[in-house]
């Protein structure tokens, strides 16, 4: 088990990529800790992994809220004694078109893709630094890395969410805390099922785009974010890895 006996706090676990790297780091050993400010979208998963053998548990938090972010941080380091993997998964998107945008839902997408993810960085680093030990794997997207249309605010967070993650890894580099970050493109989960709803033709076309000939699963991944959290990654940090199946510079 590449994760045994790690504390893994996973945000927005409860479908989607997020439940698929929950379980699966679950199934490697690791101690599960799921935050959401909805708790029964997590319900479902936490028993799901306790079924299976794992161990888990949820907390609800708004990430994009400073002091709930680091009192569930110091929640965490009580109950399990330190945070050795921190996923920020959490994250909203709206299809539409940037000159029909709503400033309202523009706020809402930057305190939770981007404000929400520093956050809660901020809160576990100082027990990373202290143990001289830590994984960061922020989810951002392949939006963040090549011109998305329809997606203009949300490909401008996950941009922040990349430039955020190479910075702040050259700055904890030497406290051996590694921070990478994932760039899926188009994956097959309930946000993109809503988008698919509304504008089908535009969906039906991003697949056809995808040179692997299918959207990605949330096991694709969960897959990638195993290894960054394993020790099989050492030497890796400060990474924008894309996992697109070839769709960005096509």
């Amino acid at each position: 088990m590449r994760l045994k006996d790690r504390v893994a706090v996973v945000t927005g676990g409860g479908q989607g990529i997020g439940q698929a790297i929950a379980e699966a780091m679950a199934s490697e050993g690791a101690q599960l800790v799921l935050l959401d400010i909805e708790l029964e979208k997590t319900t479902h998963v936490v028993k799901g992994i306790e079924k299976a053998g794992g161990e888990a548990t949820h907390l609800q938090v708004d990430i994009a809220n400073g002091k709930e972010a680091k009192k569930a941080a110091e929640d965490i380091a009580k109950k399990f004694g330190r945070v050795d993997i921190l996923v920020n998964n959490a994250g909203i998107a709206k299809v539409e078109s940037f000159l029909e945008g709503d400033e309202v839902f523009w706020d809402k997408m930057i305190d939770v893709n981007l404000k929400g993810l520093m956050m809660l960085c901020q809160a576990v680093l100082p027990g990373m630094v202290k143990q001289q030990y830590g994984k960061i794997v922020n989810i951002a997207s392949g939006a963040a890395l090549s011109a998305a249309k329809m997606q203009v605010v949300y490909s401008a967070t996950k941009g922040g969410a990349a430039a955020f993650t190479r910075s702040l890894a050259a700055e904890v580099a030497k406290y051996h805390i590694n921070v990478n970050a994932i760039c899926p493109g188009f994956v097959a989960t309930p946000m993109t099922d809503l988008g698919r709803e509304t504008f089908p033709k535009f969906f039906k076309k991003m697949e056809q785009l995808i040179p692997w000939g299918r959207p990605a699963l949330p096991a694709d991944i969960a897959n990638v974010a195993i290894f960054l959290s394993s020790e099989e990654s050492e030497y890796i940090t400060g990474q924008n890895i894309l996992v697109d199946g070839g769709l960005t510079g096509k």
